[in-house]
């Protein structure tokens, strides 16, 4: 990491330099490029290129086409252009604001309809207000686009994103082998850009920071913001850590919240599967009212949606996937059990004798054991792919001009969310004895060790929890001489969870239940009066004091993240060159965040054990600044250099635990013609380590992990590690866009990209934890135990001596065939590099207008070194990991209030870690929208959605966890149909 006072040199001169004397305000003649089409698309681009405030009702655009706009003109004139032969004209009410009218409509009419108001236009990817285009490519979601593709939440918006990798922080990957990460303990979604991880992409509201989430605290849960108060959403696909802070690596997610409404709106959204597996059912209830000098919003919704049982879906929940052309991943931890031998060879246990099925395990004998035999069982059986939730979220903001320079804002967003699920039946290894009076032995011996499994006697442990979100900021702006302006805020973000489990293995209790140690009497049961645990029957062989008993086991825990933050930005126009005036935006930021945790466990022992509560800060200070300089532009373009524009952007960082980072970024627009556009951006990066992946305590826990055909106990070791280094990357986006002139309306854009990871913060044997035991490249995090090594011994036993060790009791030390170290470590490197292609069509033909559009983005390289001495490892086209070739193709009809929009979804084949092809997999939506602008019915909304149109499962994959698709890239949902009403008042 560089360190010291010499690297802020950048960021303290643009600090400096926010003196001199005002400059003049923005050019009066720019050179506009509408897209032909709806009038709606073609107004929000000419807003931004032209740096104009334009108000109009919604409706009064809804059904019109526009001509599009090519060419350098003023405000005025470009806006009559882009008028002309639509019916609509406009009139000026104040500098730089404009009104849309219909002449042949009453002039009373204006003041009786919702107006659309559009602010000084605020790009991510830049500090600086009113730069319609910057060099950093963003994929701009706006709320007519989310209606017409019928999405619940913005997890399900982002989710359809191409560059949005499912494998982390996704609750549909979470039961099904797809989350690699195992750090979504609230079965939260998040957003992992090209893949990076969670961690790696920021997620901002209006620009402020959200707590984090999950057991680490490290990535945004976007299911918590309400979807009826959402404006759009603005995905930056690189990174940018001097804008916005150092954890903004792989790139950042700014969700817009709506911010002028005049009335009310009231959505409701029913849908189901068209099986009927899983329902969902959301409502919200928008308030609007806008005066003079300010307005007030407030917003509903409560969305729920059930629970989707994998008896539903046989590819989540039958793991003999032979009938798929798979193997047999059912696990010999059965009823009836099998009694297992340790095997030297293997370094864990092998089946030696089945217990025969059939009986009632009362006067087995021993000739009735089936020596060579296995029982498995299908542990997938009754998991559920997807969790009930349900959620209550609210926005409200007020706004309100002090003057005509002053105006004050205030926002305050809340979310609770409660979820419940299962986990999986209780299976373990039985130490029995000839304590316990059902004992039989067929070999003679006075104890045995049986793989046993609880399903049909015990339910699957209960999982549930409740989270609440809570985000709130005051803000100001003071307008001063020559376009400059200072804006200001104080906000504070927290997310509060309390998770736990029921119905879990008491350890203690199961071995008091088999005769293992001695009735106690400090206990309610007692195994003379309520009976003994009866291993050796079939089925429902125990009696319910038994199974309650040793069921009797939960876990707690509560978590609480925060992050308080203050600034200060000064922008506006420096001095003016031949190319325009070069923008500066500066400032200076506070934050300090929070994690607290604490955790309660009865899984052994007597007593609940209590663990110490976990509460870490840390303080950053930050200087910041980005300067825009053009160089050429519509004032003095020459040829081939139509536009050339640079910008240049730092930030200082002080933490006050790690040290100090700066992070530079430099980027070049550059139009060498017309119809030509040349981006390029270049970025560093420091993301320092979050607060739990140094603090967490050290703890451990026993395992089942598969290392060949074999089933190994292991123990898990899991903790932070405060020798943690900052992570680095270096980051590289190049790319161009194509608006042809015989061709208007169409754009053409490529963006090459390359991220360089460096001290990469992770868990490498976590994050491919049923591999670990396999993989040559994690052998460096594995030590596997020989338990006629004395050496070995004493260090299991070390571990299983530790309070903080769950189910320390239940297997006993020489049990344990390997340590895996799945701590946090800085690893060697990780290296993403690919491109984006993004294809936007508009025309119109009388009074039919179509949209095509098509995203794609392609990864040529994702390769991983988990320690030094490592080898590169290419994790691209692999089951859990990004897929080489994404894409999503989208069309779009509309006449008058009709629209109809088919979109199709791409995810290429690939192979799995043995080579075995996974096939592609493709499907389709539908939405059919009515919009009526007139009669009863006007502004009433009403769209009709089928998600997965022809019910395509996703490609077969032999998937080591026992399902058969690989849920990181593909889910089992189905088709979904969903109906959504809106209805403004």
């Amino acid at each position: 990491m560089r360190i010291g006072l010499g690297t802020t040199a950048l960021s303290t001169a643009l600090i400096l330099c926010a003196a001199p004397a005002w400059a003049q305000g923005a050019e009066a003649v720019r050179r506009y490029d509408a897209p032909a089409g709806p009038l709606a698309r073609s107004l929000t681009v000419f807003i931004e290129q032209s740096r104009l405030q334009i108000l109009y009702p919604a409706a009064l655009v809804e059904g019109r086409t526009s001509p599009g706009l090519q060419g350098v003109y003023g405000a005025e004139a470009g806006l009559a252009a882009l008028l002309r032969d639509t019916g609509l004209s406009f009139r000026r009410t104040r500098p730089n604001v404009y009104v849309l009218f219909d002449p042949a409509a009453r002039a009373e009419v204006l003041d009786d309809q919702e107006l659309t108001v559009v602010d000084d236009v605020v790009v991510t990817g830049s500090l600086i207000r009113g730069v319609g285009d910057g060099p950093s490519p963003v994929i701009t979601i706006d709320r007519d686009q989310m209606d017409r593709e019928g999405r619940a939440t913005v997890a399900q918006l982002l989710a359809a994103l191409p560059q949005n990798f499912g494998g982390t922080a996704n609750e549909a990957a979470l039961n099904n082998g797809g989350d690699r990460s195992g750090t979504n303990s609230t079965y939260a979604n998040g957003v992992n850009l090209r893949g990076l991880g969670s961690d790696a992409t920021l997620v901002l509201i209006n620009g402020r920071r959200m707590a984090g989430t999950g057991s680490k605290g490290d990535f945004a849960d976007v299911s918590s913001i309400p979807t009826a108060a959402i404006k759009r959403v603005d995905v930056l696909l690189d990174g940018a850590s001097a804008l916005y802070g150092a954890d903004a690596v792989g790139g950042v997610v700014n969700i817009i919240l709506r911010d002028d409404y005049d009335g009310a709106e009231t959505r409701i959204r029913v849908g189901n599967t068209s099986d009927g597996a899983s329902g969902e059912y959301q409502f919200g209830q928008t308030f609007g009212r806008r005066w003079s000098s300010g307005n007030a919003l407030l917003t509903y919704e409560y969305n729920d949606r059930e629970a989707l049982s994998g008896t539903e879906r046989r590819l989540a929940s039958d793991s003999d996937l032979r009938w798929r052309g798979g193997s047999d991943r059912r696990q010999f931890y059965s009823n009836p059990g099998n009694i297992v031998a340790f095997d030297p060879a293997s370094g864990g246990y092998v089946p030696a004798w089945a217990i025969p099925p059939g009986q009632s395990g009362v006067e087995l004998q021993p000739g009735d054991f089936l020596p060579g035999q296995v029982n498995l069982e299908n542990l997938r059986a009754g998991i559920n792919v997807l969790p009930r939730q349900t959620r209550h979220s609210g926005y409200a903001l007020w706004r309100q001009g002090l003057s005509d320079r002053l105006e004050v804002t205030a926002d305050a967003r809340y979310g609770k969310r409660n979820y419940e699920t299962h986990s999986f039946p209780i299976s373990t290894l039985l130490t029995v004895t000839d304590a316990n009076p059902f004992f039989v032995s067929p070999t003679g011996a006075r104890s045995h060790t049986i793989a046993y499994s609880f399903q049909g006697q015990i339910a699957p442990p209960r999982i549930f929890g409740e989270v609440e979100s809570l985000g709130a900021s005051l803000g100001g702006a003071l307008d001063l001489p020559r376009d400059w302006r200072i804006d200001a805020y104080v906000a504070y973000a927290s997310e509060e969870s309390r998770t736990g489990s029921s119905g879990a293995l008491q350890s203690t209790y199961l071995r008091e239940a088999l005769g293992a140690i001695a009735d106690n009497p400090a206990t309610s049961f007692s195994p003379s009066r309520d009976g003994y645990l009866n291993p050796f029957g079939d089925e429902a062989v125990n009696t319910a004091a038994v199974l309650d008993f040793i069921s009797s086991g939960y876990s707690r825990a509560y978590s609480r993240t925060g992050v308080a933050s203050a600034n200060v930005q000064i922008s506006g126009a420096l001095l003016e060159l031949p190319g325009g005036p070069l923008r500066l935006a500066t400032g200076l930021s506070f934050r300090e965040e929070t994690f607290k945790r604490q955790s309660t466990g009865f899984s052994s022992g007597l007593a609940p054990t209590i663990g110490a509560a976990v509460r870490t800060e840390r303080q950053v200070a930050a200087a910041f600044g980005e300067v825009r300089v053009p160089l050429f532009a519509a004032n003095n373009r020459r040829a081939g250099f139509e536009r050339l524009e640079l910008s240049l952007a730092a930030r200082f960082e002080d933490y006050a635990d790690v040290g100090q980072t700066t992070s530079p970024k430099i980027g070049i627009v550059w139009d060498p013609v017309d119809t030509l556009r040349l981006k390029a951006n270049y970025g560093r990066s420091f993301r320092a380590p979050a607060l739990r992946e140094v603090h967490d305590a050290p703890s451990a826990s026993p395992s089942i992990l598969p290392r060949g055909s074999q089933q190994i106990l292991s123990m898990i070791l899991y903790g932070g590690n405060p020798d943690l280094q900052p992570e680095e990357a270096d980051t590289w986006t190049l790319g161009f866009e194509i608006r042809p002139d015989r061709l208007p309306g169409l754009r053409v854009g490529v963006n090459g990209f390359r991220t360089d990871f460096q001290n990469r913060i992770g868990q490498p044997a976590r994050e491919s934890i049923l591999t670990a035991l396999s993989d040559p490249s994690l052998a460096p995090f594995v030590r596997t135990l020989n338990p006629a090594n004395s050496e070995d011994l004493a260090a299991i036993q070390a571990i299983l001596d530790l309070p903080t060790t769950g189910l320390r009791d239940q297997f006993p030390a020489s049990s344990y065939g390997a340590i895996v170290d799945a701590r946090y470590v800085n690893t060697t490197s990780v290296l993403v590099q690919g491109a984006d292609l993004n294809i936007d069509y508009g025309l119109s033909r009388g009074a039919d207008a179509f949209d095509l559009g098509l995203n794609l983005t392609w990864l040529e390289r994702f390769d991983a070194r988990p320690t030094p001495n490592a080898p590169n490892v290419s994790q691209l086209d692999r089951p859990n990991f990004p897929v080489g070739l994404r894409g999503r193709g989208s069309a779009s009809w509309s006449r008058g209030p009709w629209s109809v929009s088919p979109s199709v979804n791409f995810v290429n084949s690939y192979r799995d870690l043995s080579g075995k092809r996974i096939g592609s997999w493709t499907t389709a939506d539908l939405a059919v929208r009515f919009t009526p602008e007139q009669g009863l019915l006007a502004g009433t909304g009403l769209t009709f959605t089928v998600q997965n149109l022809f019910d395509r499962d996703p490609p077969f994959y032999d998937a080591p966890e026992g399902v058969a698709y690989d849920a990181a890239n593909a889910n089992v949902m189905g088709r979904f149909v969903s109906l959504q009403l809106t209805k403004a008042w």
